[in-house]
Parts: C-alpha cells; structure tokens; sequence
C-alpha cells in the first residue's frame, strides 16, 4: 500500500474504517460527532492529555490525532468471551492508571456546559451531578505506554452520566469483574483476587469514601447493563455480579471500606492521597 493512501487500523467495538496517515487517524463519523468533538476540545482546553486531538472535519469523516501506543484490543473477542489483555495491561499497576486518568477525565470534564448535546446514545445536558464521559472504558479503549495506561481512544459512545456510575462501569472492565472463564480467556492464570483489585482501582481514583461504589456496581442498573448489550454484545445472566469469583466481597461495604495499601504513584513512588469526588 503506498504512504499516501494510509495505513488501515484495527476498528474498535463500535466504529470501523479508521486510517492512519502519519501522525492523524481518520475516521468515519455519526450524527453524534459535533457533540463529541465540542466534548474533545474542551478536554484539550482543560490540559487533559489523555484524549485525542480534533484536527479537522468534513462531509462524513474526522482526523484526529494519532496516540503512540499499545491498545489491548483482541481481534479474537466476541460477546460472552474474554477480552485477551497483553501482559502489561493486567498488572496492578496498569490497573491503579487506569483509575487515576479516569479521575483526570471527571476532573477535566466538571463544569463543562456542551452547547451540542446529541450524543449517540443518551442525547441530553448533563443533569445535576453529572459529567460528560467516554461511555465505553475499557482497555480495548486504553492506549498504554510501558505498562501503564496514558489515553482514551474511541469516544464515540460519550455521554452524561454520574462519575460513580461510570467509575463503575469502569472497574467491570478494568478489574475486570468476570466469570472464572472469562478471566481466563483474558489471561489471568490464576484468577486474581478481584475485592483486593476493586479497592485498589476506587482508591487510585481517589473516591473518598470506597462504600459509595457499593451500591453503584450492584446496581449497574438493568437498564445500563441491556444498553451495554446492545453496545457490546455482552450479557450477563443472574444478576450482575453473578458467577464472578468473590462477588460477595467485592460489594461487602466492610471490605471495600478495610484500610488497604495506597496505591504506588507512578511518578513519585509515593501513595496516591484520597481526595473529594470529581464532579458534585
């Protein structure tokens, strides 16, 4: 293929025909996307780093920046199977990232006030309390630079939502908070102590009181959980945290509250203080 027709990337989840032309990636767009783009230039405006660049727009298409990196994205997934992490995304350490940049992304996002609302899924103003978010965080979603995650990719699926439902949302697909099967198929061998990665991804965000996700993961209400069906392909049979290995005590308020270790800084070397929650 010659350089100037670009270099055709793998399509996420939701949206295909990405090319890459150097240090720009083109991709197709929806009726969503002048939202999601007013939603990408706030972003860049308020110093969050970790979300692509809008470049330029036309009749159907965007350019974006190209984020140098690895995405765990598994070529092999379909609904009801593992997404198959490399090494590097399933340590604690990449976990911990995760839950600091989604911290930055709330923080950066609080306070805005999106003139275009037409978002793909939910089209409205944020309400009280809530944020504009990704709407699809995943590490499939997550650029990763020597092991730890640095950006957010594929912001097609963002919408409003309250931080601690989506910090919820976050910790089933970073934790990850899955059958046996499925955590094999991923690449955990053995299978992790999933109560012990759910305290550390709620205090790398820096929630202050960890209780509060309690009630946010088990009630990844049943409305949420068929929209991310019909987004994902993925089901879940039983309730929402049935058939995962420690669900008890991953929605026990007494573990989840047990004083742990703070998670390392990946800068400093030191903890990561709690703080108040992103968005009131």
């Amino acid at each position: 293929m010659h350089e100037a027709e670009g270099v055709p990337l793998p399509g996420g989840r939701m949206t295909s025909g990405l090319v890459r032309h150097g240090d720009r990636v083109r991709r197709p767009t929806g009726p969503w996307s002048p939202a999601v783009h007013e939603y990408l230039r706030h972003l860049a405006s308020a110093g969050f780093e970790g979300s692509p660049r809008v470049l330029a727009t036309g009749d159907g298409w965007e350019e974006l920046t190209y984020l140098e990196g690895e995405v765990a994205f598994d070529p092999d997934w379909q609904p009801g199977r593992g997404n198959r992490l490399p090494p590097q995304a399933r340590t604690d350490r990449a976990l911990a990232g995760a839950g600091r940049l989604l911290r930055a992304l709330h923080e950066a996002a609080a306070g805005f006030e999106p003139a275009v609302t037409t978002y793909r899924f939910h089209p409205h103003p944020p309400l009280p309390g809530e944020v504009v978010s990704h709407g699809d965080l995943g590490p499939w979603n997550t650029v990763y630079r020597d092991g730890l995650p640095v950006a957010f990719i594929d912001w097609d699926s963002a919408e409003p939502v309250e931080p601690v439902a989506d910090l919820a949302a976050a910790a089933w697909a970073f934790v990850p908070l899955a059958p046996p099967a499925q955590l094999a198929q991923a690449g955990f061998d053995p299978v992790p102590d999933l109560p012990e990665r759910l305290r550390l991804f709620v205090d790398a965000y820096g929630l202050t009181d960890r209780a509060r996700i309690v009630p946010a993961l088990a009630a990844l209400s049943p409305g949420l959980r068929r929209a991310r069906q019909v987004r994902t392909g993925r089901r879940r049979r039983g309730g929402c945290l049935a058939g995962v290995p420690g669900r008890r005590a991953a929605l026990d308020p007494r573990h989840i509250r047990r004083p742990g270790p703070r998670p390392v800084s990946a800068a400093s070397g030191r903890g990561h203080p709690g703080s108040g929650d992103a968005a009131r």
